[in-house]
């Protein structure tokens, strides 16, 4: 879908007065259950999204180029639950020789009882996003001292071809093109942020984090190419 762009500017909320945007978001972009201080952080993670006044550094990250901040776009994305449509951060990048639009999103999952942290990719000539990435806050964001960590087992569907193996995720695409998220326990690890103070674009941990989603979202649609390749429809 085209891109709808929104927002010159956007004012942002104290981190005292971040409960206030929960109500909203739970009747739009997170589910209803989702406990109160996940829900907090969520509401964190919007407003560094959607916050336009601060750009994510242009510059080489290990496995693409950051080429443009495009800001906040509405995108509507197809999928086997029927689809989703909601503000979107999007980035023009480049890897591996290829020009695609990323975009980092909330959404609901699973007749909205499941919170999604959502990386959308295509190809630059393309008309339509997917998802390459849905990472249940659920599930994997955890707490440890004053930190909010976000990690992932390797679970990957294939479309059409049912769900991906995630030894092979992790050993053949994982480990030799973006090994820096993988521990030692063959786990992912995509980045801490603090839980008791506002995320911005430009922080360093930040930074990290989104790097790492656009990164792992890059490795895990290789892995799908690669499967659509062998079946002849690529």
């Amino acid at each position: 879908m085209t891109r709808r762009r929104l927002f010159e500017s956007y004012t942002r909320l104290s981190f005292e007065d971040l409960p206030s945007l929960i109500p909203f978001l739970k009747r739009k972009r997170i589910a209803k259950n989702l406990d109160d201080e996940k829900s907090l952080m969520m509401a964190n993670f919007y407003e560094c999204f959607m916050d336009v006044e601060i750009k994510f550094p242009e510059k080489n990250f290990s496995i693409f180029e950051m080429k443009e901040d495009l800001g906040v776009s509405l995108l509507k994305i197809g999928s086997e639950g029927g689809g989703y449509y909601g503000p979107y951060r999007c980035f023009k990048i480049n890897s591996f020789g290829n020009d695609l639009i990323a975009g980092i999103g909330i959404n609901c999952f699973r007749n909205k009882v499941r919170s999604i942290i959502c990386v959308a990719l295509k190809k630059i000539e393309n008309k339509q996003f997917h998802h390459s990435l849905q990472l249940s806050v659920d599930d994997y964001m955890q707490f440890k001292e004053n930190f909010c960590i976000f990690t992932h087992k390797g679970a990957i569907g294939l479309g059409n071809f049912g769900s991906g193996k995630i030894s092979t995720l992790i050993e053949n695409y994982v480990k030799p093109i973006y090994p820096k998220i993988l521990t030692d326990d063959k786990k992912i690890f995509l980045g801490k942020l603090p839980n008791n103070e506002l995320w911005h674009l430009n922080d360093e941990d930040v930074i990290i984090f989104f790097e790492n989603l656009i990164s792992y979202a890059i490795v895990r649609d290789k892995y799908r190419d690669d499967v659509k390749r062998e079946a002849g429809l690529e």
